[in-house]
């Protein structure tokens, strides 16, 4: 059997996790048509055993992608201890990748946007108060208002203040909203949208970050960089 140079790992989905197990691997598939010449191997952290399985098959300098928005307790702390001993790196996680917020503007005008129009950024936050996920959306932000030259974008979240409805509300209602997420779960198809339903939003809610065109190849390209620079400092 081929050995896996590089595992995307995503949270899935707990309460139904062999959708989320095969969406992702649709997605991977995405990305190993940008690199034929490595083996990409997938799983979710909530389908029992999908990632110890996928463990057993890697290359002895495989890396492990992190298809998470922030570096916060999945990747750092429950993603860790699930790889245990296993002598794998773990990347810079999916959202924080630096050339995700000019992919991001480049959807964005696509759809429309332009630098005098409002755009809502939903991201996940963290109920427990846990700091990375705010820093990495508003980060993202940051960034993204840049490439967009300096356009106004409203940061909303799930899971902490300030919610979608505080924020939207003071918006107009049919303006895009951009879902910092990395996989269309149930928060992005149900928990996002009755929260916009409970401030009358008529816009447009966006695929999620990593289905956006171009960033199937960002991730790929992130993945090649990282072993062939592994690959080179081994054989110096």
């Amino acid at each position: 059997m081929t050995k896996i140079d590089a595992l995307i790992v995503s949270h899935g989905q707990p309460s139904s996790p062999d959708p989320a197990e095969a969406a992702l691997a649709d997605y991977v598939a995405k990305v190993q048509a940008h690199v034929p010449n490595l083996w990409l191997g997938s799983a979710t952290l909530a389908k029992t055993g999908s990632l110890e399985a996928q463990l057993e098959h890697m290359a002895p300098d495989a890396v492990v992608y992190p298809l998470f928005m922030s570096d916060g307790w999945f990747v750092r702390s429950f993603l860790t201890k699930r790889l245990g001993d296993a002598p794998y790196k773990v990347m810079q996680p999916f959202g924080m990748d630096p050339a995700l917020p000019e992919l991001a503007a480049k959807g964005l005008r696509a759809e429309g946007l332009t630098k005098d129009a409002p755009l809502l950024l939903v991201a996940h936050g963290s109920g427990s108060g846990r700091p990375a996920p705010q820093r990495a959306a508003e980060d993202f932000a940051a960034a993204l208002t840049t490439a967009l030259g300096n356009a106004q974008i409203a940061i909303s979240f799930l899971e902490q203040s300030p919610t979608i409805p505080e924020v939207a509300q003071d918006l107009p209602r049919d303006i895009l909203c951009l879902p910092f997420f990395a996989m269309e779960g149930d928060h992005v198809r149900q928990d996002v949208h009755e929260e916009l339903e409970k401030c009358a939003f008529t816009g447009r809610v966006l695929p999620v970050m990593s289905q956006l065109p171009g960033v199937d190849g960002m991730v790929a390209n992130a993945i090649a960089a990282e072993l062939a620079d592994a690959r080179q400092t081994a054989s110096a």
